[in-house]
């Protein structure tokens, strides 16, 4: 019975919804939510350091009456060494509150920076197919970057500058509430603009994150082209490409200082004129002997606590709507679902010796309209070699991502040993096949490392096997550290058919029950392709094998030949039964001239 799964849409472009500063919140909230006693510490740190600075004006004033009201040395002497030992006091605090708030974050920072990575292993082909890596990069440092300052310099400290302001109200309003009524009227301005500014802080940081993330990309690109840059003689190109992608950022950057310095200056001469009407009324009040020498002090000197309070906090809002849109930038990606999803209630997978495409159609979300597999049926016993030939759009590696479950068929079903593999668990689906691409991936590690990529637990004698069986032991022998050689990024210190040597051997260490080989000897020399064809009559006994390949020489072994038009089955047959016919096989050996 066929199962029709829709592939989904192509994406399209949405207008961006507003960032919801209070989700971001809350979701910060969560990702704290394990490290919650240290942050609990760093913040009762920062509270008893709040409430310090609070004592520290009571001190002054007293001082201040001490020596001008009552003549004392000795009573100036004792609140002086008060201050002293307040200031030691809020030291050793705000060293504690420094080390517990910047190693929870760091650790926060940690766990998501390992869980944004994670997740995406674990989404679909199909999302990179429209994702760029080098914006991924920088999404998992500069946005992950921007949640960690928010963390370190925004959340906490709101907290302690909120009880600051909160303390010296109290205090003020004890002191003389009709001064503490014209220390207010500052409030007011200062709230709508933290309002004002606060929204375009974040739209303004936004697009400086996506500029950021575009200049990633450029650098990424023509850094792991590097060859292609250097022989189209393009550095010049790419370094203007570059430049331009870091001007739009120094551009939006410039803009962002502007409006910093705006706010900033606006925030401070809102303070300052408070605080100068609160001298201007105290001086008043200190003529008409309602007020001592050392209240007004101390009165100035909470105004002046409660003005930093209230800078402080707005400074926070407005870092807070700068990190929100990095904030959502990660939580969509968090959010971002994989297209191939596992099974509810996966079933056990058994030998997983045979496979069967059941009346399989597939059309990739770009081009929902052209079908790249159209209404295709095949089957392969356990011990069948199937040959996957035809022009070149055909189908071909199509079929050996949906049987490696890369994608799922927009209508029919895939199975592995007459089990639809959306009812199978990935890994122990992917556990079963070994695959060898077209584009070899290799690591920038050793030989060995890349190896154990198929076998972390094999031996160097099981290495040596499967290098021999590659027909790749005799150059990894000849590198200057053997199978210690670091291969550089991507394999680059090897030749392309010494890459494609080691991914066949990789697969061979891992002892799969079906493999899948697309194109894997396409970029060997006569001699090293016989010797690996050798290789896998012998290592591939009784395994089933899918092999895709434009070089028609490399399927002449094969018990059964596909013949894939149009993602169309068109022929189907042995080697010499379809060259003995005049239909396209014929046509393509008669081109390689092997007839």
């Amino acid at each position: 019975m066929t199962t029709p799964t829709p592939t989904p849409a192509a994406p399209t472009e949405q207008p961006q919804a507003p960032v919801d500063t209070g989700a971001a919140l809350r979701w910060l909230a969560r990702l704290a939510l394990p490290y919650r006693l240290r942050l609990l510490l760093a913040l009762a740190s920062m509270l008893a350091t709040g409430a310090a600075g609070l004592v520290v004006p009571k001190f002054a004033g007293k001082a201040v009456d001490a020596v001008l009201l009552e003549r004392s040395v000795d009573g100036l002497r004792i609140w002086i060494l008060g201050l002293i030992g307040l200031y030691v006091g809020v030291a050793a605090l705000d060293y504690l509150e420094a080390y517990w708030l910047r190693s929870a974050a760091a650790q926060i920072l940690r766990d998501l920076r390992e869980r944004l990575h994670a997740h995406l292993l674990k989404l679909s082909p199909a999302f990179y197919e429209r994702e760029r890596v080098g914006e991924l990069i920088s999404r998992m440092s500069a946005d992950v970057g921007s949640v960690g300052e928010v963390l370190t310099g925004s959340v906490v400290s709101a907290a302690q500058q909120g009880l600051v302001l909160i303390g010296a109200l109290a205090l003020m309003v004890h002191t003389n509430a009709a001064l503490t009524g014209v220390m207010l009227l500052a409030i007011p301005p200062i709230a709508i603009a933290a309002v004002l500014f606060g929204a375009r802080f974040e739209r303004m940081s936004k697009e400086r994150q996506e500029r950021l993330a575009e200049s990633t990309v450029a650098a990424e690109e023509s850094l792991a082209g590097i060859r292609t840059v250097q022989s189209f003689v393009r550095e010049g190109d790419e370094r203007a490409r570059y430049g331009r992608s870091l001007d739009q950022v120094l551009r939006l950057s410039l803009r962002l200082a502007h409006l910093w310095g705006a706010y900033q200056a606006l925030v401070s001469m809102l303070a300052f004129c408070a605080i100068t009407l609160v001298i201007w009324y105290g001086a008043s009040l200190l003529l008409e002997n309602e007020l001592t020498p050392g209240e007004l002090m101390s009165f100035v000197l909470y105004t002046v606590s409660a003005g930093t309070a209230i800078a402080s906090i707005t400074h926070v809002w407005g870092g807070l709507k700068s990190a929100a849109g990095a904030t959502q930038r990660v939580r969509e990606l968090l959010e971002t679902a994989p297209q191939v999803a596992e099974s509810v209630q996966p079933r056990e997978l058994g030998a997983a010796r045979s496979f069967e495409f059941d009346q399989v159609s597939f059309a990739y979300a770009s081009k929902p309209e052209v079908r790249a597999i159209d209404n295709l049926s095949l089957r392969a016993a356990p011990g069948d070699v199937i040959a996957l030939v035809g022009p070149s759009g055909g189908g071909k590696t199509t079929l050996a991502s949906l049987l490696l479950r890369f994608y799922d068929p927009t209508q029919g079903r895939v199975l592995l040993d007459g089990v639809d593999l959306r009812e199978l668990r990935l890994a122990d689906l992917r556990s079963a096949l070994g695959y060898v691409s077209q584009e070899v991936f290799l690591f920038g590690g050793s030989v060995a490392e890349n190896l154990r990529y198929g076998k972390p637990e094999a031996t160097l004698e099981e290495l040596r096997a499967a290098a021999r069986a590659a027909h790749a032991l005799e150059f990894v022998e000849a590198l200057p550290q053997g199978f210690d050689t670091l291969l550089g990024e991507r394999g680059v210190r090897l030749s392309t058919g010494e890459r494609q040597r080691l991914a066949i051997a990789r697969v061979l260490l891992k002892d799969p029950r079906i493999v899948v080989l697309d194109e894997a000897t396409s970029a060997l020399d006569a001699q090293s392709e016989h010797a690996v064809g050798q290789a896998f009559e012998r290592l591939l006994e009784g395994r089933t094998t899918l092999v895709i390949a434009h070089r028609l020489a490399t399927v002449r072994r094969a018990t059964r030949v596909v013949v894939l038009e149009a993602g169309r089955c068109v022929e189907s047959g042995t080697h010499d039964e379809l060259l003995a016919s005049s239909g396209l096989y014929r046509r393509l050996c008669e081109l390689q001239m092997l007839v």
